[in-house]
């Protein structure tokens, strides 16, 4: 890689986050996140490596890494996949002191498009359920899964593609659903190999029998 390029990537990268933690108050949202993910591909086999930042107010709260390798099933049929991850969660308590979640995690995902109906674009499909343990540093151990539908418009518009998903998360040591993300957002055009995407993120909580809210403005970089 030439160093010209390279010092470009890394000006998009922090240019972008930048950009990122400015609107984010103007515009009311709770928290700013910021990723970078790099994938490869070995033979049959794709890896990947993820960084995750989470910003509310003046902090840093939330920092996770993730890295793992996934696999096609074509004896499934064309589009479904398997992965295996493991995750490094870092959340800061309100000592101030980062407290360490090992989250190892499985998914199994298909992928598919449906034909445009005349006036409606190509829809891809992705539907993925994952199963995580989550080994806190309390000496807690849950077991959760996350099941997520995602849609994403197959032609561009302003060139760019837009996107809408919907996560659900059930806790089986609390035997409850008690976690919802919605992710509404687009992709954006490709920069010298560089994917990008910037979406509205809507987390609902439930805590003592009530659903609370909170809004991010999410930027993901991907090489």
């Amino acid at each position: 890689m030439k160093l010209n390029s390279f010092v470009k990537k890394l000006a998009i990268i922090f240019i972008g986050i930048f950009l990122t933690g400015i609107f984010t108050p103007c515009y009311g949202f709770d928290n700013t996140e910021g990723k970078i993910s790099i994938k490869g591909k070995v033979k049959e086999a794709t890896f990947s490596a993820e960084t995750d930042y989470r910003h509310g107010g003046t902090d840093i709260f939330h920092r996770h890494y993730d890295v793992g390798a996934g696999f096609s099933l074509p004896f499934f049929g064309e589009g479904w996949s398997v992965r295996v991850n493991y995750r490094s969660v870092y959340k800061k308590s309100d000592e101030g002191n980062w407290e360490l979640e090992k989250r190892p995690h499985g998914q199994i995902q298909k992928i598919f498009k449906t034909s445009a109906i005349k006036w409606l674009p190509e829809i891809k499909w992705g539907i993925r359920t994952r199963q995580e343990g989550r080994f806190k540093e309390n000496g807690t151990h849950v077991t959760r899964n996350r099941s997520r539908i995602k849609i994403k418009s197959g032609r561009k518009f302003l060139k760019v593609k837009p996107f809408i998903s919907n996560e659900f998360f059930y806790d089986f040591d609390k035997g409850e659903y008690n976690k919802n993300r919605v992710n509404v957002g687009v992709d954006l055009p490709e920069i010298n190999k560089i994917t990008s995407s910037i979406y509205y993120k809507l987390t609902a909580d439930l805590d003592d029998d009530e659903w609370i809210n909170t809004s991010s403005l999410v930027l993901k970089i991907g090489f």
